[in-house]
């Protein structure tokens, strides 16, 4: 079944007890030390969340700001150097997967490797079917990613001192009394790296790929840099970074008198919510005006928003803050045709050719 309008879809996120996060195939059985945040029943999954959270908290992403800022600059004084630049690889990727590894302690340096690594998980079986050609679980199936990871847990652990940073925190960490294995250390980290730069990348590209074809957009905010929110929040209800949720019904219901037997997939369709002519006037328009510019489910509702969200949203207007300062105008080449990224839930652009002209150029 899938799910439309947002009334049904905020309704749906809430029933944590009816709908389970799967991306799996039915018969698929994943260890539980194997499994991802979105999969792990409760109450562990909310004990688990709340490490989570812990990473991403919001004193953590005030101290990480600055950071973000810089290096953001930097990147965009680099690209108006070059003049035409490929801006999803020379500029997106670089912002997510970088403040992601500022945020957990691993080295930043290597935004290269996580990118690359994210997209092969993502783009590959192992969500589905918990494997790869290359064999079984993360380990198995991404090695290079898994053992990459195991080695940062290694080096925490023989530190001495250890560093100040997530990675050291979770080492520490207890549930119910017992600290996580070396496997669901590994897992949580690789959810982490991954989940914390893949959709913020799709986020910024839509971002970059509006103010190139509505130089009108980019104007409005040169006129009034505080309607940059705005922006954000529309971009995240116009173009979602991610297009659907998969749920697994674990229990028979209905909705809409329509009845839903356990063990049935069901999607949630974000990007169809974020249009419903029920909430929206002029659903389809970008409007820098909308008196509630949040009303959206971009990042899904309920017990289990998106715990990324506040930091996508941070680098979504900090990359904006930097364009109405040093950009007068996002061009695509000639000819440039949309291509979207090869994951059928996700929304973003795989390249965007282009030249960025610096403001007074």
């Amino acid at each position: 079944m899938f799910l439309a309008l947002q009334a049904d879809v905020l309704a749906a996120t809430k029933a944590v007890d009816v709908f389970r996060a799967n991306f799996r195939e039915p018969g698929i059985v994943v260890p539980p030390e194997e499994m991802l945040i979105s999969e792990i029943p409760e109450p562990r999954h909310g004990q688990i969340r709340r490490i989570v959270n812990s990473a991403i908290a919001a004193h953590r992403i005030g101290r990480v700001e600055p950071f973000v800022r810089e290096f953001t600059a930097e990147l965009v004084d680099r690209m108006i150097a070059r003049g035409r630049c490929e801006l999803v690889h020379d500029l997106v990727m670089p912002i997510p997967t970088s403040v992601i590894a500022h945020l957990l302690g691993a080295p930043p340096e290597d935004f290269e490797k996580w990118g690359e690594w994210s997209d092969e998980v993502v783009q590959g079986d192992y969500p589905r079917l918990n494997r790869t050609a290359r064999g079984e679980g993360l380990a198995g199936g991404h090695p290079e990613f898994a053992a990459y990871i195991d080695g940062m847990i290694a080096a925490h652990r023989a530190a001495d001192p250890p560093p100040d940073d997530f990675i050291t925190r979770l080492l520490a960490t207890e549930v119910d009394g017992i600290r996580l294995n070396d496997v669901e250390l590994r897992t949580l980290l690789a959810f982490l790296l991954v989940s914390g730069n893949e959709t913020t990348r799709h986020l910024l590209s839509n971002l970059l790929h509006t103010f190139a074809t509505r130089p009108d957009l980019l104007s409005a905010l040169q006129a009034d840099p505080s309607l940059v929110h705005n922006a954000v929040e529309e971009s995240l209800r116009v173009d979602p970074p991610v297009m659907l949720l998969m749920r697994e019904c674990i229990q028979d219901t209905t909705v809409r008198g329509m009845p839903i037997r356990k063990g049935e997939q069901v999607a949630f369709g974000i990007a169809s919510s974020n249009r419903d002519e029920n909430h929206y006037d002029a659903p389809d328009e970008f409007r820098l005006d909308r008196s509630q510019p949040k009303g959206h489910v971009a990042f899904g509702g309920g017990p289990h928003v998106c715990p990324g969200a506040s930091l996508a949203r941070l680098e979504g207007r900090v990359l904006l803050d930097v364009l109405v300062e040093k950009v007068d105008r996002v061009e695509l080449d000639v000819g440039y045709r949309w291509s979207k990224v090869p994951v059928f839930w996700a929304n973003g652009p795989q390249e965007l050719p282009a030249t960025l002209t610096a403001v007074g150029g």
